[in-house]
């Protein structure tokens, strides 16, 4: 395969980025999962292991990096995917199983672990609830069945036959297993041809969340107590006794998430400064101090890089509007020099770094954008020369996709927020689009992001104008800011909403009087409370999975069950049963004079069918149409191609009848 020069590849980029006139793509384009998912490089550089999916499928694939030919690979069970791949030396990979499970939309990792070498030999099934010896006969078994889901927190580069994991048992309620993190965690170290088990120990609280060191040394955790507050701790060895973990500049709990390679300086996310946005701290084990390693930051420190040989964090890169990226000079990292002339090479685009050789050789860069669903390259670091190996979505034409503004706004009580307006592409003389309105879901820890959106895309290729609101109570921004929606659900988070709708629509670059909104999860409540809290603005909504009655959010579904879970529910809605039920959109049916769409799944865990029943009774009761889409297959959402394929065929029906010229 051709290597291209970095500055060759610069150039290139500038030249495909002359905007060409959007045609109209079928809708498989857009509702189509993409296909290659993830890349990893072996510690030695010589292979590649993927993720490919096709037809629905995804598979492990193992190339021969020197001409990119597959040598060996995996194909899962029926209703299963390769979730996740790991190199454990040079000749083995690990990695998970996901299957399809009633009550969820995407495929849910069953906990399993299995491992195989390069060229397909020694495959075993190492971890999990079927991973135990038969017991037949006189024979002695060496291995039982695990009923839980791990994490790898060591590959013990040193100890080429064991990894450290993490175990996080399930508990069980009435008919399923639930991984809702209410039992003690377990530290154990797994043999990778054997799958034989060793328990190292178990950590004295439930749920926790483990840091170990290149040796497996585990001195740092942190956890979520009932009351669903954060704690972390430490200790000076594995004989020591655990000491809670505070600082003195923050209200909130140091979250232990890197170590270096001398084991010398452990590195925590912690929220700092008056808007608490969480940054990284470098803390000095000899001397105890607490350094910030990036500062100044808008936004919460995202993602980061760390140098090849200390493993120290060098490069951080928050998220405010664009991709911001943020360096420790001090560190003189050959890695800062190579990012730098990266981001120069393919302005425009979010670099980051997936993997890399353990001698720091080689690099796997991932970019994209908001209109590329995203390009790996791996780069020669001696030679600076990058080259192309595929992209994800490859169907998809970056230059055919439309960009995201960045807008802020600012809120009646002073309140700054942001969001994304994406707009269709337009001839000059055309009439301003409609406006669809898309608030996220979550709604708190979660925000809209400059990057590739399919669906967004969708829509906007399809004629509409898209707007993305990062109302308060999103994540993203700083403690404070999430905290502001706090038992803001139905007041001041929805007031954002509409506001930013309204100051689009003030803007002139949509049509006023014809704006449609419509949400999933949180978002599918959103969408039909602004109808509620303003009438004259939307002609239409859409709820998908979404929450209709706040009251019945302790009572169903899975988050109550959850380790944590009534007290994160008391925390971010409160007890107030007057204000839930003022907060109900059930309870507001006769307000509503947008057109109603109710999509659901009907083996909903998270959000239970009865919310959409209960609504859509309601609006029927009050003599109102719904238009109604219910998946008996599907859970908080729909996951299959076909199932997505009728849903937007519906969504973009019902749209074109309350938007469309005719609706005028």
């Amino acid at each position: 395969m051709k290597s291209t020069p970095i500055f060759i590849a610069a150039c290139f980029f500038w030249l495909l980025a002359a905007p060409v006139h959007s045609e109209e793509l079928p809708l498989e384009a857009f509702v189509k999962h993409g296909d290659y998912l993830e890349l990893t490089v072996s510690p030695d550089g010589n292979h590649l292991a993927a993720r490919l999916r096709q037809d629905d499928t995804v598979f492990l694939v193992i190339m021969r990096r020197a001409d990119m030919q597959v040598i060996g690979g995996a194909k899962p069970a029926p209703n299963s995917e390769v979730h996740s791949v790991t190199w454990v030396n040079n000749e083995r990979v690990v990695f998970e199983y996901a299957e399809k499970r009633p009550g969820f939309d995407a495929p849910i990792p069953t906990g399993e672990l299995i491992a195989i070498n390069i060229d397909n030999s020694k495959r075993k099934l190492l971890y999990g609830f079927r991973a135990g010896d038969a017991k037949t006969g006189s024979r002695i078994s060496t291995r039982e069945d695990t009923y839980a889901s791990h994490e790898i927190l060591s590959v013990l580069p040193d100890d080429e036959d064991h990894i450290l994991i993490i175990e996080y048992p399930w508990s069980l309620e009435g008919n399923y297993y639930y991984d809702n993190r209410s039992k003690r965690s377990i530290i154990s170290k797994l043999d990778v041809y054997s799958g034989r088990k060793k328990r190292v120990e178990i950590l004295p609280y439930n749920g926790a969340q483990a840091l170990a060191n290149l040796a497996g040394d585990v001195s740092y955790m942190s956890w979520r107590s009932e009351d669903s507050k954060y704690h972390a701790a430490y200790r000076e060895d594995s004989e020591s006794e655990w000491i809670p973990l505070d600082v003195s500049f923050s209200d909130h709990a140091p979250q232990p998430v890197a170590v270096n390679a001398a084991s010398t300086k452990v590195y925590f996310l912690i929220p700092y400064g008056e808007r608490e946005i969480r940054t990284m701290f470098e803390l000095e084990l000899a001397t105890g101090e607490f350094t910030p390693l990036f500062e100044g930051l808008d936004a919460n420190l995202s993602r980061w890089i760390t140098d090849a040989e200390s493993l120290e964090p060098v490069i951080g890169i928050s998220r405010f509007d664009r991709p911001s990226y943020h360096y420790v000079e001090s560190a003189d990292s050959p890695m800062i020099k190579i990012h730098k002339m990266l981001t120069r090479a393919f302005e425009g685009r979010e670099v980051t770094v997936t993997s890399r050789t353990d001698d720091g050789k080689y690099i796997l860069l991932q970019l994209t954008s908001d209109r590329d669903p995203g390009e790996f390259h791996i780069l020669n670091t001696e030679t600076r020369q990058a080259e192309f190996l595929w992209a994800n979505r490859s169907w998809i034409d970056p230059d055919t996709m439309r960009p995201m503004q960045h807008l802020e706004f600012e809120s009646q009580d002073g309140v700054r927020y942001f969001g994304y307006l994406t707009l269709p592409q337009l001839a000059e003389g055309d009439p301003k689009p409609p406006l669809l309105v898309i608030p996220h879901g979550g709604p708190h820890g979660t925000r809209d992001y400059w990057e590739y959106n399919s669906e967004v895309q969708l829509f906007a290729n399809r004629g509409f104008a898209v707007l993305q609101v990062n109302f308060r109570g999103s994540g993203g921004y700083g403690e404070v800011f999430k905290g502001m929606g706090y038992r803001e659900w139905g007041g001041k988070m929805i007031d954002d909403i509409v506001g930013a709708t309204r100051s689009v629509v003030e803007a002139d670059t949509v049509d006023g009087d014809r704006i449609c909104i419509f949400g999933g999860s949180y978002g599918g409540y959103a969408s039909l409370m602004s109808v509620v809290r303003a009438p004259d603005l939307y002609r239409c909504t859409i709820g998908y999975v979404g929450v209709y009655d706040l009251g019945s959010m302790y009572e169903k579904g899975d988050i109550p069950i959850s380790w944590g879970g009534i007290g994160y529910l008391e925390r971010v809605l409160g007890r107030d049963e007057l204000q839930l039920a003022e907060f109900s959109p059930v309870n507001h049916v006769d307000d509503i004079e947008a057109a109603v769409m109710l999509i659901h799944g009907d083996q909903d865990l998270r959000v239970p069918v009865e919310h959409a029943k209960m609504m859509r009774k309601a609006l029927e009761k009050a003599g109102k149409d719904v238009k109604w889409q219910l998946y008996g297959q599907s859970g908080h959402g729909v996951y299959s191609t076909e199932s997505q394929r009728e849903m937007y065929e519906g969504i973009l029906e019902f749209l074109h009848t309350h938007l469309g010229p005719q609706a005028h």
